[in-house]
């Protein structure tokens, strides 16, 4: 295992962090160790689980096998049409490459239902040894993505109980954190773009049942291909009359070739062409991708926050800081020296219910305002205590300190990422003050304190 390990960082001499009250801190909260924070690294997901590799592998083996893949003429024998079940698999492919990195929660569904429509749709049957070569491909790769994404799953069980060992005891959260606001905004722009998904499905579904219509109600009449436009074929019936038919494959029908034409009034088309649902179809993956994903997010993201705040959770202290970009890194207490960043997130200050800003108030002077938002930062260490269990995905509450030395609490932004291998803080400078010299202007801003983002 191992494979996601301790990041290294460049050498730094020890430095003071700024304490933290005690009151902060919850009695008989421990700290987390080097050896133990080195062991709840080493419980990570193995190297092979990393999307680096399983995104790649689908990405070239479905390209390799829309490349290869036969596509038959279109014909009053074989006719064209909508193809539900081929949009359905491009959606999974193309959302597998998104849920493959973020969202291994889906892709214990998606990947299985995926390498089940490729076997059953198109392994059976074929006769070109090439595409079947390269959907078996597909179908190693999505069995790599699936053992992956529980690799990483089970790396998160993993992390908990190692968390909780080094723990030993639970605490509530501050009362200082207010209303659960995260997620929300991920579910309910899912919900708009699934309702406009569901609404292209229905629509194409509307063309598709009033063609069948008009066919019914169609004359058929055999003619003889004459010319080919760009999206038109014109052809020639018995009664020697001209007429010009929509065609999406004109290509397929060679002059002089034989077709039928079905005709309602003014409405036609060839037999071989029925309703081509492709831009509603193209319009239900566009809303309906995104509109999944959102869901997940919002869901996963509203459980992970309501199971910090339902009962006690392990609480731990540690060391923190905020770099230059914003992002909070997480390092093990005793690592004074602020080598080994364990993981890393961005944060946003929790306020109480009672305090926390109302969409459409503003102040009557704005620019005190933001003056008193801004908050100076310097990057270095700050003593902290951590609520909750870090993983990859995760979402946590910590107790910390401003520039002042004053206590706040803050929770994620986002969800807990693990740092890449010689991934480091942004710092710009070394993260040692000076606390002998008067030479440093203490209100010289350096960045934005734990900038309130959003998935």
């Amino acid at each position: 295992m191992g494979g996601i390990g301790l990041v290294p960082h460049n050498p730094r001499v020890s430095e003071t962090p700024v304490p933290i009250p005690s009151g902060s801190v919850p009695a008989g909260t421990p700290a987390w160790s080097s050896s133990d924070a080195a062991q709840w690294a080493q419980a990570g997901p193995a190297s092979w689980a990393r999307p680096m590799w399983s995104v790649p592998a689908l990405l070239v083996t479905v390209v390799w096998a829309i490349a290869v893949e036969p596509v038959p003429p279109c014909s009053d024998a074989a006719p064209c049409g909508p193809d539900w079940a081929g949009m359905v698999q491009v959606g999974l492919a193309v959302g597998l490459l998104y849920w493959l990195v973020r969202l291994p929660e889906l892709t214990l569904v998606a990947a299985p239902a995926l390498a089940a429509m490729v076997a059953w749709r198109e392994l059976p049957g074929g006769d070109d040894r090439m595409s079947q070569v390269a959907n078996v491909a597909v179908i190693v790769a999505l069995v790599l993505g699936w053992g992956g994404a529980w690799e990483r799953l089970a790396a998160r069980s993993r992390q908990r109980r190692i968390t909780e060992r080094a723990a030993g005891v639970r605490h509530r959260l501050p009362k200082v954190v207010g209303p659960l606001a995260r997620g929300r905004l991920p579910i309910a722009a899912g919900l708009v773009l699934c309702a406009v998904a569901g609404g292209a499905v229905l629509w194409g579904l509307r063309g598709i049942r009033a063609d069948e219509h008009h066919a019914a109600r169609a004359v058929h009449i055999t003619a003889k291909v004459i010319s080919r436009g760009e999206e038109t074929v014109q052809v020639r019936t018995v009664g020697e009359r001209l007429v010009t038919v929509d065609a999406f494959f004109p290509e397929d029908y060679g002059v002089g070739s034989t077709v039928t034409v079905l005709e309602d009034g003014s409405w036609r088309r060839l037999v071989a062409e029925p309703y081509d649902a492709f831009d509603r179809q193209a319009l239900a993956l566009a809303a309906g991708l995104p509109a999944l994903s959102l869901l997940a997010v919002g869901v996963l993201v509203r459980r992970r926050f309501v199971a910090l705040r339902r009962g006690p959770v392990p609480a731990l202290c540690v060391l923190e800081r905020t770099d230059l970009d914003g992002r909070t890194w997480v390092y093990a207490a005793d690592d004074t020296s602020g080598r080994t960043g364990l993981f890393t997130c961005f944060c946003a200050v929790a306020f109480p219910e009672d305090d926390e800003p109302v969409d459409g108030i503003e102040d009557e002077d704005e620019d005190e305002v933001e003056d008193e938002e801004e908050f100076p930062v310097y990057t270095q260490l700050h003593e902290a205590v951590l609520f909750g269990v870090p993983y990859d995905g995760g979402e946590l509450v910590l107790v910390t300190t401003d520039l002042a030395g004053d206590p706040i609490t803050i929770h994620t932004a986002d969800p807990v990422r693990l740092p890449r291998a010689g991934k480091e803080p942004f710092l710009g400078a070394p993260a040692v003050q000076d606390t002998d010299s008067d030479t440093t202007d203490p209100l010289d801003p350096l960045g934005p304190l734990h900038q309130d983002r959003t998935i």
